[in-house]
């Protein structure tokens, strides 16, 4: 327990950094993403988070588009979130949302600039709506505290990355080193830092990958719940859940095999680890389970416990376990 504590400790500031900087540009991020077909010009300085939401009517010609807009507070938006579905097909929650609403109008035409007024007759918000597809529901949710200046938003990334290759370039090295202490071998620090340096590259590679896919297949979801809801939304968001899913199952076992499989490749190590996520189904989702309370006590204890170390050790042992049920390493193709 000592050990993986260190461990742990090793990485805390890597990962303190990484944790920072991530909370700061994630709400750029979602920003710009929501900003894609609505830009915000204006807003009054009384209101610091609002919600912009464009409803696309069904019956649009090309020429005249008649969307409707509503701005709220942050706050009001979840208890009438159902009434925006709701709102094509009765017109009493229409009436919810006007009355809810800071204020409301209408979008004529592509590419429009509207300023829409309060029951006090106050500008609330002028923004630009670029397109709005039939159909649809499209949500921007402002907040007057971001953007960040220039200069912060260069050190935040440079930073993001930087803690990024430190934390994912170490994590081959530390499920090597707790398989060891896992498999009854006795080896000191100097092997940890020896894994580390043998195996960050490919490390790397592991992390960049699964964080490119994972963190695609999580936007297209945000995307098309929050973004671009029209009828056909919740379905793509299905199918990219379960690709979410799938990917995790792959990623299970990748590091605990890598440390075992030595230098074979990472496409083979990806595949072992999709054959024993499936070939042990059961196992696999109980192993889920345990990983996602261990990652709730590991944010509570600042990730010194388990953290990473005693992470890769649970999954080390479960992978010690599974491995007596094959009766040779040929059966793990």
């Amino acid at each position: 327990m000592k050990k993986l504590i260190v461990v742990n400790l090793i990485l805390l500031v890597p990962l303190a950094v990484f944790c920072y900087t991530l909370v700061q540009l994630i709400p750029l991020v979602v920003r710009y993403i929501d900003s894609m077909n609505i830009s915000v010009l204006y807003v009054h300085p009384d209101y610091n988070k609002l919600a912009v939401v464009v409803i696309g009517n069904r019956s649009n010609s090309a020429e005249q588009m008649d969307h409707q807009v509503y701005v709220f507070e942050r706050k009001v938006l979840s208890p009438i979130r159902k009434y925006i579905f709701l709102s094509e097909l009765k017109e009493n929650s229409r009436q919810v949302l006007r009355q809810k609403s800071l204020a409301y109008g209408e979008v004529q035409y592509p590419k429009q600039t509207i300023t829409l007024q309060g029951k006090d007759g106050q500008t609330v918000i002028t923004f630009k709506v670029e397109d709005v597809r039939e159909g649809s529901i499209e949500i921007l949710f402002y907040n007057s505290l971001f953007p960040l200046p220039d200069r912060m938003v260069f050190l935040y990334t440079s930073l993001l990355i930087v803690s990024f290759f430190i934390i994912s370039g170490s994590l081959g090295g530390i499920s090597d080193y707790t398989q060891r202490v896992v498999f009854h071998e006795t080896k000191g620090f100097s092997y940890l830092f020896k894994s580390i340096r043998k195996s960050f590259g490919r490390s790397v590679l592991i992390c960049l990958f699964f964080s490119i896919i994972i963190g695609a297949v999580v936007a297209n979801i945000y995307f098309y719940i929050f973004i671009m809801s029209a009828d056909i939304s919740v379905f793509i968001a299905a199918i990219n859940f379960w690709m979410l899913v799938f990917f995790l199952f792959i990623l299970l076992w990748v590091f605990p095999i890598f440390a075992m499989s030595g230098d074979e490749s990472i496409w083979k190590v990806m595949k072992k680890s999709l054959f024993i996520s499936f070939d042990n189904f059961d196992f696999t989702l109980i192993t889920l389970l345990v990983l996602f309370l261990m990652g709730i006590i590991s944010v509570l204890t600042l990730f010194i416990v388990p953290g990473f170390a005693g992470t890769f050790s649970f999954l080390n042992t479960s992978l010690k376990e599974l491995s007596s049920r094959y009766s040779s390493p040929e059966t793990v193709v």
